[in-house]
């Protein structure tokens, strides 16, 4: 075992720092959102805020809500629960798998680069298994953020209250002695980063791509190690160094010079 922190000066080394953590901000920032959506009801007396509380997995049955049944509203009204039958875990788990496993790869190399530098170096098989799955994690994150896109504006076009309310689940809203409004959509500033961070992940991995191609015996400047630890040999003792050039020819004489 050879330790070697030079490696994380290097830009191999230094890239994967930037993936580890940024992996763990994208996932972290999907996984732990929860925001509520609000929309008022109001009969004859004063408005009754609903609050429609969702997250991580967006799994809308999940997140049950109270609706008043009927007018009029009292503090002894029936309640209705209401489950939203929209599922948007598809997109959302996807883009979560990637960060972890995206955070745990990194670990792994990394442990490599720092403790197994020499073997990384003289198997010319490592480098390409890294150049392999550097360009797998790429793809996957090239494919989470562009779902995740979509699941994102998904979610927040189906839990708007301006489309909760025209559910026909909650009849309340169809009474006509009833007024169903939105006050809030919440805040979705938490998905927008974890946007922003799954397409820069993208680009770190694929600029890590770069980086290990250099390592392996695809690249044209890659030199591999001497076998056995073989020094290249010098010119002998008695040869000159740096050679010297032939002497020139002369031209013969002709005749007898007088």
């Amino acid at each position: 075992m050879d330790l070697n922190f030079r490696v994380l000066k290097e830009p191999r080394g230094f890239i994967r720092v930037l993936q580890f953590v940024f992996s763990i901000f994208a996932f972290a920032t999907t996984s732990g959102f929860g925001t509520t959506s609000i929309f008022s009801v109001t009969c004859s007396a004063s408005p009754f805020n609903v609050n429609v509380q969702f997250g991580y997995p967006f799994r809308m049955t999940y997140f049950p809500f109270q609706v008043p049944r009927s007018c009029p509203i009292t503090p002894e009204s029936n309640l209705d629960s209401i489950e939203l039958p929209f599922n948007f875990a598809s997109n959302a788990e996807f883009f979560v798998a990637t960060g972890v496993l995206s955070f745990l790869y990194c670990v792994g190399i990394l442990g490599i680069y720092l403790f197994s530098s020499k073997m990384y170096a003289e198997n010319q098989t490592v480098p390409i298994v890294d150049l392999g799955l550097t360009a797998l994690m790429s793809l996957f994150w090239f494919a989470g953020s562009c779902a995740w896109a979509q699941g994102v504006r998904d979610v927040k076009y189906y839990m708007s209250p301006d489309n909760i309310i025209k559910w026909p689940a909650i009849g309340i809203c169809r009474d006509e002695k009833a007024l169903c409004a939105p006050e809030s959509s919440g805040s979705f500033a938490t998905l927008n980063v974890s946007l922003i961070l799954g397409f820069f992940n993208v680009l770190l991995w694929m600029a890590g791509c770069w980086f290990v191609y250099k390592e392996t015996s695809f690249h044209g400047q890659r030199q591999p190690p001497p076998v056995g630890g073989a020094v290249p040999p010098f010119p002998q003792s008695n040869a000159q160094y740096p050679p010297q050039s032939p002497p020139p020819i002369q031209s013969p004489t002709f005749g007898t010079q007088y």
